[in-house]
This record gives C-alpha cells, structure tokens and sequence, in this order.
C-alpha cells in the first residue's frame, strides 16, 4: 500500500512540475519554467515530458541546437508522445531543417489530430516548402480547430497566399 502511495505521489509532483513549467514558459519567465523542468526531471529523469519542456524553453530562448537535443531525447523516452514529436519538429523547422521537421511534425499530428498547434507548425513548414496544397489543408484545420486563436489572422492571410500561389503555378504535364 505504501509503494502505491508512493508512486501516486510522485505521479502528481509530476504533474505539478509539468504544470508550472507550462504556465511559466507561457509567462516568458524562462528560467523558472526551466527549473520547474529540471525538478520533473529530478523526480524522475526517464521523464519525456520533462525533456519536451526543456526543448521548449530552449526554442523560446532561440538555442535550437539545445532544444533538438532535449526534443530527441522525449522522442527517445516516449516515442507516442505527440508532443515531443511537435517539440522536435519545431526545433527542426527553426533551424531551418524542413527534411527532418516534416516527419516528426507528421508524426505528432498522426498522434494527436485535433491539436491545433500541430496543424499550424505543420502548414509553416509546408508553406516555406511550397507545398501550398499541404499547408492549406493545415491552416484550414488550424482555423477550424481554434477559430479565436491570436494567430487566426495570420493563417487566414496565409491561406488567401497560399490559395493564390497555388492557382498561379504552371500545370505539369498531364501524363
């Protein structure tokens, strides 16, 4: 009985550092999200979301190169976490790597489709690809998913572009 409760409360420490390290990323207050990060990992260091939280820290602060490797590390941990995979697609797709975003931006949506944040990473890296098809089909979920967003306007700017690029290209060969 002991060891449930024991494992109970490690399970809701857990959440809490995750929780914190959240609201505090949200906050822009960087260093004690990534310190909340750092307890999580503390409590228990096989923690993929404690990783994905750290690469998120480092995307926010610019340092790709720290993000992608936290990212890989919670992709290591919990290969079905959408949410690492969204982490390492980002870390990708800010360095400008869209070979290797895409795949794991594909991945997280195949995990998780009804996360809009997924869908609108995903239509940025089809977008700078000039998959206009691709990043319409994103952006529109997007839209559909999270109508009020702060982002809305820029995606259905990006969609009319995207529209208007797609109908102005050149037809290929019919065979």
């Amino acid at each position: 009985m002991k060891i449930v409760l024991s494992a109970l409360l490690l399970i809701v420490a857990q959440n809490d550092f995750y929780k914190e390290g959240k609201a505090q990323l949200d906050a822009k207050h960087y260093d004690e999200a990534e310190s909340a990060f750092r307890q999580l990992l503390t409590a228990q260091e096989s923690s993929s979301k404690g990783y994905e939280g750290l690469a998120l820290v480092e995307i926010a602060r610019k340092n790709y190169d720290k993000a992608l490797e936290n990212a890989k590390k919670a992709v290591e941990l919990n290969g079905e976490s959408a949410g690492a995979h969204l982490a390492l697609g980002v870390a990708y797709a800010y360095r400008e790597d869209f070979a290797n975003a895409t795949p794991s931006l594909e991945r997280a949506v195949s995990l998780d489709p009804e996360n809009a944040s997924i869908h609108y990473q995903l239509g940025l890296v089809d977008y700078r690809l000039k998959r206009y098809d691709r990043a319409i089909t994103h952006f529109e979920r997007f839209v559909e998913l999270t109508p009020n967003a702060p982002e809305a306007q820029q995606v259905k700017a990006l969609l009319r572009t995207a529209a208007r690029l797609l109908l102005d290209r050149p037809a290929g060969p019919l065979l």
